[in-house]
């Protein structure tokens, strides 16, 4: 006997499976790791017509995020774990996803978002600077699950400013203990950081979310839903939060999603988790809330000391080990915020990039061969029902250099963004194409990837304009052909018409000679 699929209605979870007879279904604490989530419920139960339906509320718990197993003669039966569907009268937006005609988008301060027409945003959102153990009067209490969590009204108040600043926004999820605001509050950090957490790694900005414990889970499910519950109410009294990205560049886990030494297999079932959590708070509210895995531009390669793969994964690994596992226990449309920098962060000339290729097992995806990854994605094994994931490539950028290459790498980022920003917007599947960032950052690892100079003293700390700035505004105008022009004559008419529309090798490269010539 094996489910085949797992709706949840407004009043009833009901599993649909492929024969009738009888059966012992348990619930459980949906925990990832070497100890069982706790039993919820187990009870024989007679299948009729290929159905066993359970209520959907046992008291105040939702039975929307449980764990479902069939056992047959005290076997588990193979099949479905996870909900895989919601009613249409379920979520209280049943509207479709609200794609604006313009992809690019740029982080301004508000008022700015409205003068340039910015259609949608991205902002970064941690769980250890909302939600708190220890309430104030005038913090917020959210029940949850059968449970009350607190949400500090102060850092609530803070997003509904930004998340007002712009039609729809995608919220960048994070549990970092030391960075984003976190207010290193102990017993918090205690309840939600991962486990595995390397508290003695400096590099370690960010924790993976606590998929292993029934505590970690219950923050991390309730920080997300109060966020989708606040952010998608039809009337849109405080903003619209369309989707989520779930951490950062979690290839590059030891960094940007640090769970500690893992096997990328372990890794990515616990982030799958994460990712199914999110679109299950998503679909209690918003049908057309979407989620997204975070990927930095190694692809086939990976970050750093390639040794170390308990540590760096390959995106191109993830994402197979994300579908495999999800088909396995009930899939869901998981989507893509990829980061396709340069080759070299330092240099914005990617259209001299050497490690990009067009094959999918290109090292490194960057702006140069962007459309690897639309190619990769259509691949049949990858479609969600029939149709590709979604990409948002939401964190690349442009370097300028300081001192005597300045004015140069200036040029090249205007004429970079332009071609990167042709080459994503006629994607099939990609809706959204950001810059990061706004403005220079003095503190981010030498780097000067804003579209404005740093001014200590200017409001928002928005200096001069650069050159890349004027092709951001161009673009989708008038004034485009005449950007498109000057980008096409700075880097060759060649060479610029060719990457704009490259020839995809959707198969492996030859690696016959890449000893030969030292790769």
């Amino acid at each position: 006997m094996k489910i085949q699929r797992i709706t949840a209605g407004r009043d009833a979870v009901t599993l649909y499976t492929d024969s009738d007879g009888s059966a012992v279904l348990r619930e459980s604490v949906p925990v990832v790791g070497a100890k069982p989530g706790r039993t919820l419920t187990l009870l024989p139960v007679e299948v009729t017509n290929k159905t066993v339906e359970l209520p959907r509320f046992d008291g105040a718990r939702d039975r929307v995020f449980s764990r479902f197993d069939l056992f047959e003669s005290g076997a588990p039966t193979a099949g479905i774990r996870y909900v895989t569907d919601a009613a249409a009268d379920v979520p209280a937006d049943n509207t479709p996803y609200p794609q604006p005609d313009i992809k690019k988008t740029l982080g301004l301060p508000g008022e700015l978002a409205k003068r340039h027409h910015i259609r949608q945003g991205l902002m970064n959102i941690n769980l250890p600077a909302l939600m708190t153990t220890l309430p104030g009067p005038d913090d917020i209490a959210y029940p949850f699950n059968g449970r009350t969590y607190y949400v500090r009204r102060a850092a609530v108040e803070e997003i509904d400013r930004h998340m007002t600043s712009v039609p729809m926004m995608t919220a960048i999820l994070l549990n970092s203990p030391r960075l984003f605001g976190s207010t290193g509050e102990r017993a918090l950090l205690d309840a939600c950081i991962h486990p595995g957490y390397d508290w003695n790694c400096s590099n370690a900005y960010i924790s993976a979310f606590d998929m292993e414990t029934e505590e970690g889970q219950g923050y991390y499910a309730a920080f997300v839903s109060f966020l989708v519950e606040r952010y998608t109410r039809p009337d849109r009294k405080y903003g619209h939060l369309a989707g989520a990205i779930i951490s950062n560049e979690v290839n590059s886990q030891y960094i940007w999603g640090n769970a500690g030494e893992m096997p990328v297999e372990a890794y990515v079932r616990e982030y799958a988790q994460a990712l199914r959590l999110a679109w299950l708070c998503g679909q209690r509210f918003c049908a057309h809330f979407r989620v997204y895995i975070s990927l930095d531009q190694f692809w086939c390669g990976t970050n750093f000391d390639p040794s170390q793969t308990g540590r760096y994964y390959s995106g191109r690994r993830m994402l197979e080990l994300l579908a495999q596992y999800t088909r396995e226990e009930g899939d869901f449309p998981w989507n893509v915020a990829y980061h396709p920098y340069p080759e070299d962060l330092r240099w914005p000339d990617f259209w001299h990039d050497r490690a990009p290729d067009f094959t999918f097992s290109t090292p490194k995806i960057t702006f140069k061969n962007m459309e690897v990854l639309e190619a990769f994605l259509s691949q049949e094994s990858f479609l969600y029902r029939g149709e590709p994931r979604r990409i948002i490539f939401s964190e690349q950028g442009f370097n300028s250099q300081n001192g005597p290459m300045q004015a140069l790498t200036e040029r090249m980022a205007a004429a970079g963004y332009v071609l990167a920003y042709m080459k994503a917007r006629q994607m099939k599947t990609v809706d959204l194409f950001t810059h990061h960032a706004t403005v220079d950052n003095p503190h981010e690892f030498g780097l000067n990837l804003g579209m404005f100079r740093y001014d200590p003293e200017a409001p928002y700390h928005l200096g001069e304009a650069k050159p890349i700035f004027e092709s951001f505004l161009a673009m989708d105008t008038e004034k485009e052909a005449a950007a498109v022009q000057k980008a096409r004559d700075f880097i060759g008419p060649e060479l610029f018409d060719f990457l704009l529309d490259p020839p995809v090798l959707c198969g492996e490269r030859d690696t016959s000679q890449d000893d030969a010539f030292g790769a």
